[in-house]
């Protein structure tokens, strides 16, 4: 009987989802599942979910667990896990979650920022394979990020280098961000500001249909849709949107002058309402030489881009036992 192949789990571990798959030696995706999460939920429920995750993962691809990659939002050390997070996962920073996983699996295991490992998913086998210089934002609850310059994925001893572009400051007198600044990316130009916008419109009764609907039913589908069928209150609230999301894609682009930028999330979905007016904000770039305009693109890996740069980050880091050793505390 031929023996079992080697697999890399990796996890993405959200504040409503957690996501997961698992790949080969040759980086074939070789099983993927999703399943939710809840808000406030006790640590140790949030542990056996990920066995219950990891142990389907390790079944469906019929193969011998080789190592386990996790990112996590907030700034990640790789040998604990997320080491500062205020307001979002309630208990996630003091969680030792890659401990945890080196402990219950005895396999290596490594964490990095979500964001990051998208960078490096789309990087290594994405729409960003082949550029040594490149950007990837990712729209959600937030805006994640991750870099890649000269060849190199950008990481540092604070854990946050790459990882920040949505807390650049795009107005200094905007509303205070869970990071304690004002006006940050994050605060203003994330999926969760649009839609609260759009809500609050809705709850001062401005004349739009999406008055009929309960707050909680007003989510990103709703609001684009509301633009593609030209409801001026939400498309003047979306424009506006627009704006403050281009600061953050020309503030991307002026700190790390990429060769592209690869725009990713959910919401990439409604590429056809995005990505034109983000382009022309980006064109707006000091570039030399001039008449070249810096391209925005999309991802490739969508929601999966988490979950497979973890995995590649522990295949990559399996021959490095001072990153990955089950032992380590």
């Amino acid at each position: 009987m031929p023996a079992k192949p080697s697999i890399w789990v990796g996890l993405d571990i959200g504040g409503t989802r957690l996501k997961g798959g698992a790949i080969d030696s040759r980086g074939r995706v070789r099983a993927r599942a999703v399943v939710a999460t809840k808000p406030g939920q006790s640590m140790s429920a949030f542990e056996r979910q990920l066995d219950t995750l990891v142990a389907r993962l390790v079944r469906e691809a019929r193969g011998t667990l080789a190592g386990i990659g996790a990112a996590i939002t907030g700034p990640v050390d790789p040998n604990l896990g997320c080491v500062y997070l205020p307001g979002k996962i309630r208990g996630l920073d003091r969680h030792r979650t890659i401990p945890y996983l080196r402990r219950r699996w005895r396999v290596p295991a490594i964490g990095d920022n979500d964001g990051r490992a998208a960078c490096y998913a789309e990087w290594k086998v994405g729409a960003g394979r082949g550029t040594d210089n490149l950007v990837v934002l990712t729209l959600g609850t937030g805006i994640g990020s991750g870099v890649v310059l000269d060849g190199r994925l950008l990481t540092d001893r604070h854990l946050q280098r790459g990882t920040q572009c949505g807390h650049f400051i795009i107005d200094v007198d905007g509303p205070r961000c869970l990071t304690g600044t004002r006006g940050t990316g994050e605060s203003l130009a994330s999926v969760t500001a649009l839609v609260q916008q759009v809500r609050d419109a809705c709850a001062r009764g401005l004349p739009t249909p999406l008055t009929a609907l309960p707050a909680d039913e007003v989510r990103f589908p709703q609001v684009s849709d509301a633009v593609r069928e030209s409801d001026p209150i939400v498309t003047e609230i979306f424009e506006r949107w627009l704006d403050r999301f281009g600061a953050v894609l020309l503030n991307s682009y002026y700190a790390y002058t990429p060769d592209f930028i690869l725009l990713a999330g959910g919401p990439t979905k409604a590429a056809d309402i995005l990505l034109p007016p983000l382009q022309r904000r980006l064109n707006q770039a000091f570039r030399v030489p001039p008449g070249h305009p810096l391209p925005l693109r999309l991802a490739r890996l969508g929601e999966e881009a988490g979950w497979r740069g973890a995995a590649l980050l522990i295949r990559t880091a399996g021959e490095n036992p001072a990153r990955t050793d089950p032992e380590a505390p």
